[in-house]
């Protein structure tokens, strides 16, 4: 082989090499003819003999390769690296001609993203006739690879182009000291929705800090430009964090904010406050003596009253304050009207209190997973004697578990998928890989992402950025055809091993049906959903496929399993309806054995102080948040429903003549 051989094939494996990841252009706007002379005046003196006729260094092909990828570089840890470094060190002639061109290149300023319409530049060998003898002539040349090729340059350079614009923006308008403003407003809870951009924040200071100590700003900048992070200067938070850097009033940032991103009735549930309002609110909390009233705890079973309930299970009863003593008061136990063994029966919460409850020997609920918003806790003061703080005569509270996970519903809505038409399937998985859902309608129509039918609206995790939280949606809006729809979901790209299994979701006529697949999908492997009949437009039937279970997967939540009968060992009214108290609305708990909340939790709620606390509300939102219950394994926790909003839960109860019944308990 001989020596350009060498630097032929040294040349085309580096650019091999650095084709794996991202390649850019330097110096785009510079005549390609500098490129091309630089070529030929670095050869040493006497080492290129230029004017020969077809001299091997300075041939068409070789000058075609030259101003195509003569200028293409790659950025590797940080740092500038062009198609000549370290080329050919083992031979001095081309050693010196790639050294000098690696100089010339690496001293061109970065210009945009390579991107080319062609699929190679230069050819390997060309052949001549001279003398009636075959001469072959070895050139410069190199591959396109396909992740660089595509058919508009122009548009993916300016797509690029605008990437850099904003994140160098970014980098330099938003403020350190902004960011680290708008991380502890999220953490405090202090802005609408604020837990999901969390990450959008601390990622985006992440490269921030990073930039400034990069050997090379604008490598870095041209390095991460794609990443989602990079854009976050033109995101709804990052005005937040611009409204901070420029110097705008926290409180007017914070609204200007709320207003693009909560609703019209939207009231802040966590409040920004001052050092004037809290000397007030000290002032206030000095002179009515309640400091230790502020110090809560989760309520245990000796703090309530026996009389405070509606219902206790006998291995509960024991442990309740007043124990015997207090069970004997309650009024006699009535024989249950209108239940039958086995059947499931709808019955008003009311009726449920009055008929059912009294002749309960031991009560189980169904919790699903639709109840996540419902898990409830108990609180108490630490010190008993303390005076009260809110509106009812006595120092218990509860809190409603907070920070829940969107139903499949909200996730399509956040998606951008249609959540109001007559018909709707969605799928929900929970990790990077890319399942499909195919829907074929009772004509034979196939909806899937190659032929959406204008139905088929969200398809995530396709390609580009992954989700953990990702979701298909079908829905039709117009007409829906009677018959046999056969549902698949297919695996089109297994990425990850953990979190495992899919969720379908249906909805017709408000009635929404859950159908799980619980173990992993195969790369290519096609899983029968089920086939579902329509008449009407409303679902009337659904046979699952042999590998789904109707209902969602059960989870792990405060110590239960979801998905499954739980056992009650408590009823009761909340705290405002205890010792005949009606305050405000009405609650109903249902304390389950083994339910245990493992969170820290709000003790202290603006909506339950009493009047004389009321002009106070700001600072005792932030106390309410900074002085949280502390897990404790001895608490009372459960479900809770409210006497205002519609809701339903299937209990399974145990009456003391032995006779066991279902009911569907409707609020």
């Amino acid at each position: 082989m001989s020596d350009f051989e060498q630097f032929v094939t040294d040349v085309t494996t580096r650019l091999s090499v650095m084709s794996k990841g991202e390649l850019y252009v330097v110096g785009d706007g510079l005549d390609r003819d500098s490129l091309w002379l630089t070529f030929l005046d670095s050869f040493p003196a006497g080492t290129n003999p230029r004017f020969r006729e077809r001299s091997e260094y300075d041939c068409s092909t070789c000058r075609g390769f030259i101003k195509s990828f003569g200028n293409v570089v790659e950025i590797h840890d940080g740092r500038i690296r062009t198609v000549w470094s370290g080329v050919s060190a083992s031979d001095p002639v081309f050693s010196v001609v790639a050294a000098a061109m690696d100089e010339f290149v690496g001293s061109l300023p970065l210009s945009t993203v390579f991107r080319s319409t062609e699929a190679q530049y230069g050819t390997r060998t060309t052949r001549s006739l001279r003398d009636g003898q075959v001469e072959v002539w070895h050139h410069l040349h190199g591959r396109v690879e396909k992740r660089h090729r595509i058919k508009d340059v122009g548009a993916a350079r300016a797509t690029f182009d605008a990437a850099v614009q904003v994140f160098q923006r970014g980098l330099a308008e938003l403020t350190q000291p902004a960011l680290d403003t708008v991380v502890d407003l999220i953490d405090d809870n202090a802005l609408y929705r604020g837990t999901e951009h969390r990450r959008a924040v601390t990622e985006f200071r992440s490269l921030q800090n990073r930039w400034t100590q990069a050997a090379d700003a604008r490598a870095f900048i041209f390095a991460n430009a794609m990443n989602p992070a990079a854009r976050f200067r033109n995101t709804v938070i990052g005005t937040l964090v611009q409204d901070l850097s420029a110097g705008v009033d926290l409180e007017q940032a914070v609204r200007s904010f709320e207003a693009k991103v909560a609703p019209q009735n939207y009231q802040r549930p966590k409040t920004l406050i001052t050092p004037a309002m809290v000397k007030a609110a000290m002032k206030t909390i000095d002179e009515l003596g309640i400091e230790e009233s502020l110090q809560r705890r989760f309520a245990r079973l000796s703090d309530v009253s026996v009389t405070n309930v509606l219902w206790v299970d006998n291995d509960t009863q024991a442990r309740m304050k007043d124990g015997i003593e207090g069970l004997l008061m309650q009024a006699a136990t009535t024989r249950p009207a209108g239940a039958r063994d086995g059947k499931q029966e709808e019955i008003p919460v009311v009726t449920f209190m009055k008929d059912i409850l009294p002749g309960a020997a031991t009560i189980d609920l169904w919790v699903a997973n639709s109840h996540e918003p419902n898990f409830v806790s108990l609180t108490t003061g630490r010190h008993p004697a303390a005076p009260r703080l809110f509106t009812w005569d006595n120092d218990f509270a509860w809190s409603y578990r907070g920070n829940v996970t969107d139903s499949i519903k909200e996730k399509v809505k956040r998606a951008g998928g249609n959540v109001t038409g007559k018909l709707r399937v969605s799928l929900s998985w929970s990790n990077h890989d890319d399942l499909d859902l195919h829907v074929f309608e009772p004509n034979g129509v196939h909806i899937w992402y190659q032929d959406k039918r204008n139905k088929l609206d969200v398809d995530m995790n396709a390609g580009g950025g992954f989700s953990r939280e990702p979701v298909e949606n079908v829905t039709w809006t117009g007409h829906v055809p009677d018959g046999e729809y056969r549902i698949e979901v297919n695996q089109f790209s297994k990425r990850e091993s953990t979190d495992v299994g899919f969720v379908i979701e249906t909805e017709s006529n408000g009635k929404i049906e859950h159908y799980s697949h619980e173990r992993a999908v195969g790369h290519k492997e096609t899983v029968e959903v089920g086939r579902m009949t329509v008449v009407n437009e409303v679902i009337t039937a659904f046979r699952p496929g042999k590998d789904m279970r109707r209902g969602s997967a059960g989870k792990d939540l405060w110590g239960i399993t979801t998905e499954q009968f739980v056992p009650v060992s408590t009823v009761m009214y909340s705290p405002n309806y205890f010792d005949d108290s009606e305050v405000g609305n009405r609650h109903y708990f249902f304390i389950l054995k083994g339910c245990v909340n493992d969170q820290p939790t709000r003790g202290i709620y603006n909506e339950f102080l009493r009047g004389d606390l009321q002009p106070h509300r700001k600072v005792f939102e932030v106390l309410g948040d900074r002085t949280k219950c502390e897990p404790s394994p001895d608490q009372l926790s459960g479900l809770g429903f409210s006497s205002t909003v519609r809701n339903s839960v299937v209990a399974k109860v145990t009456m003391t003549s032995g006779r066991r019944h279902l009911f569907s308990i409707q609020f």
